[in-house]
């Protein structure tokens, strides 16, 4: 898991110094918007592991359960996340929905690079 949180930490650092390099002044914008995705990864790895436990004691509506929460949770904190970025913080919206895209995407690429090799 540390290895997929550095890669989207260095994918929101690249994507923070390709805005400024384009002349964007708020670069912390992009860095949010990878603090969020990186949250959201961080809450999904804590709630497979908790629905895993639940499998292991055959409880098998017990992990959809704790699967379907963390889904509704980790929207929510996301939308929050861009409400106070946006709104409250008064960051860039489109480095911040870039950043939290193109790290997400990120997650998925290291993902799947883990089971290749």
């Amino acid at each position: 898991m540390r290895r997929v949180i550095a890669f989207q930490g260095i994918i929101a650092v690249v994507i923070a110094l390709v805005f400024m390099n384009m002349g964007y002044q708020k670069v912390e914008s992009s860095l949010f918007g990878g603090v969020i995705s990186i949250v959201n990864t961080l809450l999904l790895a804590r709630s497979v592991n908790q629905a895993g436990n639940a499998a292991v004691g055959q409880n098998i509506s017990g992990g959809t359960l704790v699967l379907f929460k963390s889904l509704l949770i980790r929207i929510a904190l996301v939308l929050i996340g861009f409400y106070v970025g946006i709104v409250t913080l008064s960051f860039d919206a489109l480095q911040m929905l870039v950043a939290f895209a193109v790290t997400q995407i990120g997650y998925v690429f290291n993902l799947s690079l883990i089971h290749i090799s």
